[in-house]
């Protein structure tokens, strides 16, 4: 499941679950409602863990990256995070649990 930059919206319960609060893999596109994103882990988090700004010593950013990860790891949407960074072709920072060198990687394999 690729996002594209579509806007999501959770489904009625009904649609999808039953359950009462839809989830984030319960969405489907509309042109208003919340995305996607707004069940992601890192969205009240610092925005610098997951993009480290310019001039920041390599040991300093690799500790906001690791951090950035460990909230990725526990993020709901991490999937969602992961496709729409690898369908954006995504240079920088941390998506879906994976920094810009393990996410050419992933391109890399998955081009073989």
């Amino acid at each position: 499941m690729t996002a594209t930059g579509t806007e999501f919206s959770g489904a009625p319960p009904s649609a999808h679950t039953g359950r009462a609060t839809p989830g984030p893999y319960d969405a489907v596109p509309t042109p208003r409602g919340p995305s996607w994103w707004e069940f992601a882990a890192c969205r009240t988090a610092d925005a610098d863990l997951f993009c480290v700004p310019d001039g920041v010593p390599l040991r300093r950013k690799r500790e906001r990256e690791r951090r950035a990860k460990a909230i990725c790891a526990t993020c709901p949407v991490r999937a969602r995070c992961l496709d729409e960074a690898l369908a954006r072709d995504e240079q920088f920072g941390v998506w879906g649990g994976k920094d810009a060198r393990e996410r050419r990687e992933l391109r890399r394999r998955l081009a073989s």
